[in-house]
């Protein structure tokens, strides 16, 4: 483990980790592999989790072990060392990833650190995006990890039974958002946060229900006043951005220093894309159900937050869609009214 200072042992609560170990991922005598990274930027929320899994699953007695990789950007290669330990690691194993931005491309394994885990039947917990958050959010972090998980996925599976046969979903928003969601044919998911069988896994903290768009069937205008999701960070909006799309593709992005990153990180992602035509498409929308997150700054925080949804640009093959590209980046919009087939969602 590294070393870090006293006072991140007075804030650690061991036992929501231990049963996130035990209880959402079933760890008994498999091997255990948790990677972080040294942080970035003087935060450290990536060596804190991956201390507080590491230290957790010592006292349980479960074999393991912690490795730290340099920081990485979207498009940029995994350290030779994590990808030698993941080839090494035996199928149907255990992998806690708590990264600051990106894994990084994982070479002969591939680019999917997702697809690479389910190939070999690994179980795994991802915690991503966590190099904008300052440390003294690891609280907060651990309030959100320590939810009843049963709850809250009765309350997804319930939205999701709404969405599954549903044709239109009306999101709008004070903010400005009025766009109409076609998902026709479609299957929702759910990021539960508990996986407890061979090749299962997704992100934490839980919990989101979540559905791919019908081909490209979403108009309207999507206003971004949470937070946006660029290449190498997430970033709290202050001058809300407006996506203008039509027939699932945003034509126009508006707005001040915000909009001006995101255009520049769409326009690094085309000129790097096999399919730079799939990198302004709509590929998800999103909707939070965890009353312990809030908008912080970090996508894998702010899109679970109750009372927020979310649209992802780019890439939803692995959950239904047909975009597939190097970027899926999720927009997190306030407090939005949402109609499934004309009738208001209420949860």
């Amino acid at each position: 483990m590294l070393e870090l200072k006293k006072d991140y042992y007075k804030k650690l609560k061991l036992k929501t980790f231990k049963k996130l170990i035990t209880d959402n991922l079933n760890v008994t005598n498999e091997d255990l592999l948790i990677i972080g990274d040294c942080g970035v930027n003087g935060n450290k929320l990536s060596p804190l989790l991956t201390n507080a899994y590491s230290q957790a699953a010592a006292e349980l007695g479960i074999n393991h072990e912690a490795i730290y990789q340099d920081f990485k950007i979207r498009g940029s290669f995994a350290d030779k060392r994590l990808v030698q330990k993941l080839t090494k690691l035996p199928k149907k194993s255990v992998i806690i990833m708590n990264i600051s931005n990106k894994t990084g491309k994982l070479g002969r394994l591939g680019l999917s650190f997702r697809k690479f885990a389910v190939k070999q039947k690994h179980r795994f917990i991802s915690t991503t995006s966590l190099g904008t958050i300052n440390s003294k959010y690891f609280p907060l972090v651990m309030d959100c990890l320590d939810i009843n998980y049963k709850e809250v996925a009765k309350k997804a599976e319930s939205i999701s039974k709404k969405l599954a046969g549903a044709q239109d979903i009306h999101v709008t928003s004070k903010s400005g958002t009025d766009i109409h969601y076609n998902v026709s044919g479609m299957q929702p998911r759910i990021a539960s946060g508990v996986y407890r069988k061979p090749g299962q896994g997704g992100n934490l903290p839980g919990t989101e229900t979540y559905i791919a768009p019908n081909d490209r069937n979403v108009n309207g205008e999507i206003v971004i006043d949470g937070s946006a999701r660029l290449r190498d960070k997430t970033i709290l909006v202050k001058k809300p951005v407006k996506l203008v799309v039509k027939d699932g593709v945003i034509r126009r992005i508006v707005g001040g220093r915000e909009a001006s990153l995101l255009k520049n990180t769409l326009a690094w992602a085309a000129r790097n894309a096999k399919h730079p035509e799939n990198t302004r498409r709509i590929g998800e929308f999103g909707i939070g159900l965890n009353k312990k997150a809030r908008i912080i700054g970090s996508t894998i925080i702010d899109e679970k937050a109750f009372g927020t949804a979310h649209f992802a640009i780019g890439s939803n093959a692995w959950f239904g869609g047909n975009i597939k590209t190097i970027i899926h980046l999720d927009q997190v919009i306030k407090n939005p009214s949402i109609e499934i087939d004309g009738k208001k969602l209420r949860y």
